[in-house]
């Protein structure tokens, strides 16, 4: 989306002259932070910030530059003396130092470890309003001389302290934004001494400012929002500012007295639709067995591992697959319910291959970073999709997300998940039993080539878990209204297919015994052996069935008051006994079944765990001071990954579905967590990130995607979620445990570490990476959000973009290039350039000069407010 003039203005007061003028990382230039960049922030009238990025050397090499933490922790900062703060001709003496370093970029390709490091200058006095301020070390020992830290008091500076939704907010829905920051060794910056100690505010409050016109719309009181949980002291003065009253649609800064202001961010129905059509995005970004073309993306692939997979054997040629299995079920023995032998063999397994050779198990998604494919998070991904269609109000009716199928006239959330179940079901051997996995058949990863040059690919055993979890997605496809309905044929397949794969479990249990019947290969389904994924499959099939045989079943395996069934005892519908419960509690609503063919214990036990899970999810988002629902347990741990804003969100979307008498009251704050949690991941957290790629101001480089690792393009893919909390950057190969160690404050610290919520690198962390299921989620509880505006039945078919200005050949003297679509009008629309060598911009045009580096491509995404992408690529030819 295009920005005023004003907001431009705002934001590039964040370009400072450094050593080599080189821009900030937090400016609209989306690049990273050079070595060497510099930049000071007036964070308050009493508070200066004096940020520098340098860069650590492989090896036990020391830092040198802004070394002010010794090996022991202790710090050595500059005197307060040494520093000279000038504003309006006079000196203003600084009270008071604080430092803070954490990794700020570190990918995994090469060795390009930079830190980002920020001293913090507390002042005796306020710097002016309106005056220039500029810090020196006239000793010359901090940083010299060519180094200039100067800054504009401007009373409508951006602000890293303000953190809001950078894609925006629904009118009609309520809309908060954050307060707050972290200052290293001076902890966090309090709200309440800046209100007392300076005359730029008397009251915590803030207002709107519209873009276009400068003006303020509206005002209203900052409240205070302390964290809770974590055993040490963080997050105690952020403040949260609500302005759900206002409604107006328009694009608007969060202005603060005395801190300045947001990145700008939009009011408007359109919202909803950038957040869906992005993660819609995304999972096509995932879709295996085909390619990635345009006009439905900019980064496109062949189509990808189309060839038949192996039926691994115990020939030499398949030795790396049984080394796998063998240490992937070494730990069979920590379960003393694990009874069956060890899978660490294909000859090992209980349920041995019937078909040989190749077999085709083309289509489906990649399950996460990597090109493998698991079944049971594929079986999640199918649930997922197809319970939000079913239950979510108009979210089965969107037919306009920009898949290559919208417009057809079928639902697009169906159209993916049918994507998937066709590949699920080719899953399936011939004895009824689904393969655990495709994997390559040589190494672990495919980490240096795109999909369509993939490796080949091989088939894990079949284990009870996979089995039950595909034949459970299948047979909830199959008894889905809406899926009969759009796809008949296929639904009656899947369910017969999910009908042979009970009866291969009924045969394993039989001639094994329940718990003999379970083989453990990965973590995935290991949970609660195959409990939990037996279960779903039950009560899957009565859904699609009425046979009461698989009533029965259900009824004896499902207890959802039981703390058994639920993750560490404390976590509510987890894994596939969640599905379970789901399924079974909306049957009515859905029309898969009568009310009155219903167990009423046991629905109402499953109306009451998913409003109980809601109720939690509710809790915890109100103990955040950020508003994302980090479970209290989690924090008491200290040891957060793989944590996803949206996951509770869908949980919050599924639980304002239900009318439960004892929750009735709890919907609207449910709403509201569910949309403060979405704000988390879109921005509004104390870094200012956006865990969603391709959406927001600051953005995510390196990421954990085989795609984004070896691509062309600086950006990864958009539509990728990232972990949204993490305990830091963790162990890799690469860079060892050095990050952790270069932290300050430290992340282990006894006393007070590194805050949680501000644990973030631009690097390669395992414990940010998505899967498939991640991304369903959040996708069926946007499309909700957007079937209640009025895009839900806007017509939307990927358009064509085109660059005007080229001729084909590289440009002698510069060119000002243009995107257009024909038929389109693209002026709201926020626009992203990428060339090779150099740094992607957001701008509403690009001015391409021949340099040294001859230009080999240029490429450009634009997002329309309400999410719609048009994309335009050209490869220059030789001269």
């Amino acid at each position: 989306m295009s920005l005023h003039p004003r907001a431009v203005a705002c934001l590039l007061l964040l370009t400072v002259v450094g050593s080599a003028g080189a821009q900030s990382a937090d400016d609209m230039n989306l690049g990273i932070a050079a070595v060497g960049t510099s930049r000071l922030l007036m964070l308050t009238p009493r508070l200066l910030e004096l940020d520098l990025t340098t860069a650590k050397s492989p090896g036990r090499s020391p830092l040198t530059e802004w070394s002010f933490v010794d090996a022991l922790g202790q710090t050595h900062l500059p005197h307060p003396d040494a520093l000279v703060v000038s504003a309006a001709g006079r000196s203003i003496p600084v009270a008071a130092v604080g430092f803070r370093r954490r990794v700020s970029y570190a990918p995994l390709n090469k060795w390009d470890l930079r830190l980002g490091n920020s001293l913090y200058l507390e002042l005796r006095t306020a710097v002016p309003e309106g005056s220039t301020v500029q810090v020196t070390n006239p000793d010359g020992r901090v940083w010299p001389a060519s180094v200039v830290f100067r800054v504009q008091a401007t009373r409508e500076r951006w602000t890293p302290i303000i953190h809001v939704n950078q894609t925006g907010y629904v009118p009609a829905l309520p809309k908060t934004a954050m307060v707050g920051y972290y200052l290293g060794s001076l902890g966090e910056l309090n709200l309440t001494n800046l209100i007392s100690s300076t005359n730029q505010i008397s009251q915590p409050s803030f207002a709107l400012m519209d873009t276009r016109s400068d003006r303020e719309v509206f005002r209203g009181p900052l409240t205070p929002r302390p964290d809770q949980g974590f055993p040490f002291p963080s997050y105690q003065y952020v403040w949260q500012a609500d302005f759900s009253s206002f409604k107006t649609p328009g694009e608007y800064r969060l202005f603060v007295p005395g801190l300045g202001c947001s990145f700008p961010f939009l009011i408007d129905d359109g919202v909803a639709g950038a957040f869906a059509r992005t993660y819609a995005l995304g999972i096509y970004h995932q879709r295996c067995g085909t390619s990635n073309a345009l006009p439905f993306t900019r980064f496109t692939h062949g189509p990808c591992h189309t060839r038949p997979a192996e039926v691994p054997t115990m020939a030499p040629k398949f030795a790396f697959v049984n080394e796998c299995l063998a240490k992937m079920s070494a730990d069979y023995k920590d379960n003393p319910r694990h009874t069956a032998p060890q899978l660490s063999s294909v000859a090992a397994s209980l349920y041995p291959f019937v078909r040989q050779g190749l077999v085709d198990v083309s289509g489906g998604h990649h399950d996460a970073g990597d090109y493998s494919k698991y079944t049971i998070n594929s079986a999640a991904f199918i649930h997922f999709l197809v319970f939000a269609a079913d239950v979510f109000p108009g979210a089965g009716a969107l037919d306009n997300l920009g898949l290559p199928e919208s417009g057809d006239g079928k639902s697009d959330l169906l159209e993916e998940a049918k994507w998937e179940a066709d590949f699920l079901a080719k899953m399936q051997d011939s004895d009824g039993g689904f393969y655990f996995l495709v994997y390559p058949r040589d190494r672990e990863y495919e980490d240096n080539v795109l999909p369509d040059h993939g490796d080949p690919q091989v088939v894990f055993p079949k284990n009870t878990s996979a089995t039950a979890a595909a034949t459970a997605a299948l047979a909830q496809c199959s008894s889905s209204p809406l899926f009969r309905k759009q796809f008949p044929d296929a639904a009656a397949r899947y369910l017969a297919s999910a009908k042979k794969g009970w009866q291969f479990l009924q045969r394993a249990i039989d001639k094994y015994g329940k718990d003999g019947a379970y083989q453990k290969i990965t973590h995935y389904g290991n949970d609660f052996m195959h409990d939990d994924e037996l279960t779903w499959a039950a009560c899957e099939l009565y859904l699609a069935t009425g046979d009461p045989a698989y009533h029965q079943k259900l009824q004896d395996w499902l207890n959802p008051s039981d703390p058994a069934i639920r993750r560490w005892g404390w976590w509510r519908m987890y894994a596939s006994y969640g599905c379970a419960i789901r399924s079974y509690a909306f049957a009515a609503r859905t029309g898969r079944l009568k009310r009155e063919q219903l167990n009423p214990l046991l629905l109402e036990q499953c109306e009451q765990e998913i409003a109980d899970a809601g109720a939690d999810d509710l809790h915890w988002a109100s103990q955040s001071a950020y508003g994302t629902s980090l479970p209290e347990e989690a924090k008491r741990a200290l040891n957060v990954g793989w944590y996803f804003s949206d996951d509770a969100a869908f949980d919050l979307a599924v639980a304002c579905q239900l009318d439960y008498p004892a929750k009735r009251d709890l919907r609207p704050a449910m709403l509201a967590a569910l949309l403060s949690n979405l704000n988390y991941e879109q921005g509004c957290n104390p870094i200012n990130v956006v865990y969603l790629t391709g959406l927001g101001w600051k953005r995510q480089h390196a990421i954990v995607d085989q795609y984004a690792l070896n691509a062309r393009q600086a950006l990864p893919p958009s539509g990728i979620p990232l972990g949204n909390i993490q305990a830091g950057l963790g162990w890799n190969y690469r860079y060892e445990n050095i990050p952790e160690k270069l932290s300050f404050p430290s992340d282990g610290s006894d006393k007070a570490p590194y805050p949680f919520y501000d644990r973030w690198e631009d690097g390669f962390n395992l414990s940010q990476e998505f899967v498939i299921l991640n991304q369903a989620r959040a996708l069926g509880c946007l499309a909700w959000l957007m079937a209640q505006t009025t895009l839900k039945e806007q017509p939307w078919r990927a358009a064509t973009g085109q660059l005007s200005g080229l001729d084909g050949q590289q440009p002698r003297k510069p060119v000002v290039l243009h995107l257009q679509s024909p038929g389109l009008d693209l002026t709201g629309a926020r626009i992203v350039w990428e060339a090779n060598n150099q740094t992607p911009v957001v701008q509403r045009e690009l001015t391409l000069k021949p340099g040294s580096v001859p230009l080999h491509w240029v490429e450009a995404e634009a997002q329309l407010p309400d999410g719609r992408r048009v994309f335009a690529v050209h490869d220059f030819s030789a001269r």
